[in-house]
């Protein structure tokens, strides 16, 4: 069984204006403090919101997985390039300092992007775009990029069928805007609650409160067999992911078949290979 007394799968979203429904953030919870699908119009609404859940779980001297459904990591050789230092978090930190996001879900990702971009030999590794945004140094297609000298994929996505690339910051499936922002937001978390929190798998998961990466296209068919049952496909998808790391024995998801020095760089897929287990361990009573 888990070791964990609650979990929340969060489905992240760039959205630059406040939004609900599909296609928006949604957070599942399973466990002690079960709960239907929330959905937060904004980024920083949701981030009050988990803040609020991590302190009522550190009061009652509870543990809590929080799941979300971005990159925590890039290709090998990204972080050190860009930080002088191979190690996700310290990307992470310094997204935090350059990442504006406000209150109305405002922000400036794409010029951060454009930003990385220029430190990096040819042209890349992110691309993608709304049309009419001068941003030279971003191109509009992952055609365009050239001489960057990184991969398109980090280890753990060839174990999830369908992962799109980080750099991919725009159109359908694009998790690498998510990324930018979600990391910001999660570099601030980890300053607020010091020890108290640990980032799975660059971190011992032996904290009271902790971060991982998932992915929710892992439960897909259980999903689509329960559509019915929720309001759109990310509240089922949160939900049914929350319920089944819940329900699972969570000591092999946490131990990733992947040396440390990937593992500090890149991260890991929480459930990655793992999506039968998974799906057999689905409880909706």
């Amino acid at each position: 069984m888990s070791c964990f007394d609650h979990v929340l799968v969060v489905d992240w979203s760039a959205n630059s204006t406040p939004k609900l429904g599909a296609d928006s953030i949604w957070i599942g919870s399973a466990g002690a403090a079960q709960a239907p699908p929330q959905n937060l119009p904004t980024r920083m609404a949701a981030m009050d919101a988990l803040r609020a859940r991590c302190d009522a779980a550190l009061q009652a001297e509870e543990r809590v997985l929080v799941a979300f459904d971005i990159g925590f990591g890039y290709p090998r050789g990204f972080a050190p390039h860009l930080t002088g230092r191979a190690e996700a978090l310290a990307v992470w930190d310094w997204l935090a300092a350059r990442i504006r996001d406000d209150a109305r879900n405002r922000n400036n990702r794409f010029e951060v992007a454009a930003e990385i971009n220029r430190r990096f030999p040819g042209l890349g590794p992110f691309w993608g775009r709304p049309a009419g945004r001068d941003l030279p140094d971003l191109p509009e297609k992952g055609r365009l990029r050239h001489g960057h000298d990184l991969a398109e994929l980090r280890q753990t996505e060839a174990l999830c069928s369908g992962a799109h690339p980080m750099w991919k910051l725009y159109t359908t499936g694009s998790v690498g805007s998510q990324s930018l922002l979600g990391q910001a937001h999660l570099a601030a978390l980890r300053a607020e609650y010091g020890t108290q929190l640990a980032v799975w798998p660059m971190q011992p998961p032996d904290a009271p409160l902790v971060l991982a990466e998932t992915y929710l296209s892992l439960l897909d068919p259980a999903v689509q067999a329960h559509a019915a049952r929720y309001p759109c496909k990310d509240a089922a998808q949160v939900d049914l992911l929350a319920r089944a790391f819940c329900k699972t024995d969570m000591a092999p998801l946490l131990a990733p078949p992947a040396p440390p020095d990937i593992l500090r760089e890149e991260g890991w897929i929480l459930g990655a290979g793992a999506a039968s287990a998974l799906l057999t361990a689905i409880d909706l009573a």
